[in-house]
């Protein structure tokens, strides 16, 4: 008779039983999907099946994602349908499914490599082109390639260069255990640097982009060298004549300036004003520079040589284009000039002057000569001789003017460096 310990024993021992064989049924054989299916199905499209087979493992980045649930033959190929689990949603649609082999044994699986990490992503009854997948090279065609390799090479050069491989290294034992041992250290000084090699890769990379952006300014730059050093190879002759004598000049420069150093800080002191003065009056200058070829050439035209004499030739044409100026003349008379009466002379009116517009007249005069610049006021300066002062810009000094003598008892000889190094006023 079985007691009721062997009783409860026994329903423990199937409790445990069903138990382990549900999970290894669920885990394994996959015996869940019976009851509630927690994975959807794409379908790989490729040419050729590549060794796969039902239930071999589909990774995501080396990570497990399902498995092959079964093979469809179809008229261009194989139809690889693969079962991933629903946690694995986010897999881009642009993947690459490619058959490889886990081992050196041949278990083969597929791997999906991604394109992109953006949507769209895979879904069930999603579908990856032929286009997309890969297979690993067959075993009838890697034998082929290698059996043609080693028939393309003669046998006597290739027992020649076995030959010279064993004299090369014979008793190079220990030297190559040194270098294979300094590699090892290297490799470890490598894994440990690791951070800054990759951070010196990526910098070379930006240095790299910006020669690269700046190919045409480089090219240029060389282009513009060349020329240059063309240049100075066709001056070879005038160089090393310069070289040469560059020293004496440099001498000769030297002496001048420690003979006239005081006078040329006074000459240069005194250029300093009259550049200020010529700064203000460009327009003026630049007018005259403009004028003055035109009245030397016309003068040529006035005054002509013929024979032993010279002759003035003067021509003069009236017309009425421009106009005649009258505004500013008023309310001037017209006066004769066979009026004689005295009686009728009146002062001359200074304030009477063309007021109209050159561009409307053409009109000649003080009034139109180009302006020194806007604030500019020129010194002026008046001397009295019985007093020997000199009063600026109608305020007295007490400057004396003194002439005895001069710059003719200064320099003697070179009494013209004077209108040099004199100071201006």
């Amino acid at each position: 008779m079985i007691t009721s310990r062997t009783k409860k024993q026994l329903l423990a021992f199937v409790f445990i039983t069903l138990v382990g064989v549900s999970y290894v049924g669920a885990r394994y054989a996959r015996l869940d999907k019976l009851v509630y299916d927690s994975s959807y199905q794409v379908k790989a499209h490729f040419a050729d099946s590549g060794g796969i087979f039902a239930g071999a493992e589909v990774t995501y980045r080396g990570v497990k994602i399902g498995q092959v649930s079964k093979l469809e033959l179809t008229r261009d190929g194989v139809d690889v349908v693969l079962s991933i689990d629903k946690s694995h949603k986010k897999i881009p649609a642009d993947t690459i499914a490619l058959v490889g082999n886990k081992s050196a044994v041949g278990e083969q699986y597929v791997e999906l490599d991604p394109k992109t990490d953006s949507a769209p992503w895979l879904k069930d009854d999603s579908s990856i082109p032929t286009a997309d997948t890969r297979i690993p090279i067959s075993t009838t065609e890697f034998l082929t390639n290698t059996d043609r390799l080693v028939n393309s090479v003669p046998q006597g050069s290739l027992r020649t260069v076995v030959d010279e491989l064993g004299t090369a290294f014979a008793g190079t034992g220990e030297d190559l255990g040194r270098i294979i041992d300094s590699s090892n250290e290297f490799i470890r000084a490598a894994d440990q640097n690791f951070d800054v090699t990759t951070a010196l890769i990526r910098d070379s990379n930006t240095v790299l982009r910006t020669q690269s952006d700046k190919g045409s300014a480089i090219r240029s730059f060389a282009q513009d060298l060349a020329l240059f050093s063309g240049v100075v190879a066709d001056n070879d002759v005038s160089l090393r004549a310069l070289i040469d004598n560059g020293s004496a000049t440099a001498n000769e420069l030297r002496t001048f300036l420690e003979r006239n150093q005081v006078d040329l800080g006074s000459l240069i002191n005194n250029l300093v004003t009259t550049g200020e003065v010529v700064v203000k009056h460009l327009d003026g200058i630049r007018q005259i520079l403009v004028l003055y070829p035109y009245e030397v050439a016309a003068g040529y035209t006035v005054a002509a040589k013929t024979g032993d004499h010279y002759n003035a030739r003067f021509g003069l044409i009236l017309n009425q284009d421009p106009g005649i100026c009258s505004k500013g003349y008023d309310p001037a008379e017209r006066r004769t000039p066979f009026d004689r009466d005295q009686t009728k002379q009146k002062p001359m009116d200074e304030d009477a002057h063309c007021a109209e517009s050159a561009k409307k007249t053409n009109a000649r005069g003080a009034q139109n000569a180009p302006r020194a610049a806007t604030g500019y006021r020129a010194p002026i300066a008046t001397y009295d001789l019985s007093t020997g002062k000199t009063a600026w810009n109608d305020q007295a000094s007490s400057d004396h003017v003194v002439y005895d003598g001069g710059a003719a008892e200064l320099f003697g000889e070179d009494t013209w460096q004077s209108l040099l190094l004199q100071p201006t006023m």
